[in-house]
C-alpha cells in the first residue's frame, strides 16, 4: 500500500516537473522570438542609416573629383589628393552598407524560425491563426524589402568599379591633358551616382515603412 502511495507521488511529481519544463521551454521560445524582433529592428536601423551615411559620402567623393576638374596648377595635385580620401571613405560605407544587408536578411531568416517555433507551441486555434497571419504579412514586408536591398547591391558594385577606373586612370597621368580626356568619364559619374541617388530614395522609403509596421 505505502509502496502504491509513493508511486503515485513520484508521478504526480513528474508530471508536475514536466509541465513546469514545458511551460519554460514556451517562455525561453516566446523570449526568443521578442530578442529576435528587437535585434531585427535593430539591424533594419543600423542599415538605414549606414546607407544614409553612404549618400552623404558619395555626395563629398563626387564633389571632390568635379574639384579635381576645374583645378589648375599645384591646386591639381592637392585636390586629387582629397579625392582619394573620400574616395577612401565611400569605400569604407559601401563596405558597411553591404554588411548590414548581408546581417539583416540573416537576422530576419532567424527571427521569423523562431516565430514559427512560436506559432507551433500555442494551444488556441484562434490565436495560432492570427499569430500565423500577422506573420506571414511581415514576412512578405521583409521579403520584398531583401529584394529591393539586393537590387541595391548589385548596383553599387558597378558605379564603385567605374570611379575606381576614373580614380586609376587619373593616377598614370595627373595632367590638365589627361584630365580633359578624362571628362567623359566624370560626367559618366555624376550621372550614375544620380540613378544611385534615386534608387536609394526608394530604399529607404521601403526600410523605413517596414521598420514603422514591423513588430516591436
Amino acid at each position: 500500500m505505502n509502496s502504491r502511495i509513493s508511486n503515485r507521488k513520484f508521478l504526480i511529481a513528474a508530471i508536475c516537473s514536466l509541465a513546469a519544463i514545458l511551460m519554460t521551454v514556451k517562455s525561453v521560445s516566446a523570449n526568443d522570438t521578442f530578442k529576435q524582433s528587437a535585434e531585427l529592428g535593430k539591424r533594419t536601423a543600423k542599415t538605414s542609416d549606414d546607407i544614409d551615411k553612404f549618400i552623404a559620402q558619395l555626395d563629398k567623393t563626387e564633389q571632390a573629383i568635379s574639384s579635381v576638374q576645374e583645378a589648375h596648377g599645384k591646386e591639381l595635385k592637392k585636390r586629387f589628393d582629397s579625392f582619394l580620401k573620400e574616395l577612401s571613405k565611400l569605400d569604407d560605407g559601401q563596405k558597411h552598407a553591404t554588411s548590414d544587408i548581408n546581417e539583416m536578411n540573416s537576422t530576419g531568416a532567424e527571427y521569423f524560425a523562431s516565430w514559427d517555433t512560436s506559432i507551433a507551441q500555442m494551444s488556441n486555434p484562434d490565436l495560432k491563426q492570427a499569430s500565423a497571419e500577422r506573420r506571414s504579412k511581415v514576412m512578405k514586408d521583409h521579403h520584398d524589402l531583401a529584394g529591393v536591398l539586393s537590387d541595391l547591391d548589385h548596383e553599387l558594385q558597378p558605379f564603385m568599379n567605374n570611379i575606381h577606373d576614373l580614380k586609376t586612370f587619373l593616377e598614370t597621368d595627373l595632367s590638365p591633358a589627361n584630365i580633359s580626356k578624362a571628362s567623359d568619364m566624370i560626367q559618366r559619374s555624376h550621372t550614375d551616382a544620380q540613378a544611385l541617388r534615386d534608387k536609394i530614395s526608394g530604399v529607404q522609403s521601403t526600410l523605413k515603412q517596414f521598420l514603422s509596421e514591423a513588430p516591436k
